[in-house]
């Protein structure tokens, strides 16, 4: 039986050397969102959606956790495209905020150069408080039916291409990092 911890699926370094690449000197919004807005929603698209993340209790039973504002596209924008007849769902991710006074300058830094595993920072986009600290969590992923997410009226923020990388690549080192099941 193995007992050493079971390795990434990804080169981890080159991977961390890829996100350092991506994340602009000063963490701003300026590279991460585009101001063109497409015509259907996609992944990496911030939505305005009060409502809490379902989950199933510890003791089994339905419940709700938290109440969230924002919450980010995870799904495929090639599934979020489909007729609801061949694809009826996707995936978001609640957006959790900090504000700014809370957060100490070594969470910052560690914010701003993407070192987070479980988090993806989200400067603040165009017409929200640039004071708080924004990240979606990835632990907490949520289906919900596509025609929530097609009311482009609440789409607050559309990640750029270069975004999209940065999303990608954290989305990667989430889901493939190593395994540490004997740590």
């Amino acid at each position: 039986m193995l007992t050493e911890r079971w390795p990434p699926v990804y080169d981890a370094e080159d991977l961390k050397q890829t996100i350092s690449l991506l994340v602009s000197p000063n963490g701003s919004a300026s590279q991460l969102y585009c101001l063109r807005s497409q015509p259907t929603a996609c992944q990496g698209d911030v939505f305005e959606l009060d409502s809490s993340v379902p989950l199933i209790h510890e003791d089994g039973k339905p419940a709700t956790k938290g109440d969230f504002k924002y919450w980010l596209v995870i799904g495929n924008t090639c599934d979020i495209s489909r007729s609801l007849e061949e694809v009826e769902y996707s995936q978001i991710v609640p957006i959790h905020t900090i504000e700014g006074h809370s957060v100490t300058s070594d969470q910052r830094k560690s914010f701003l150069t993407y070192a987070y595993s479980r988090r993806f920072y989200l400067p603040p986009w165009e017409g929200i408080d640039s004071e708080a600290v924004f990240f979606a969590d990835f632990t907490t992923p949520v289906t919900v039916h596509k025609n929530v997410i097609q009311d482009l009226d609440k789409r607050k923020a559309t990640l750029s291409h270069h975004g999209w990388i940065l999303l990608h690549s954290c989305l990667v080192r989430f889901l493939a990092r190593d395994d540490g099941r004997y740590d």
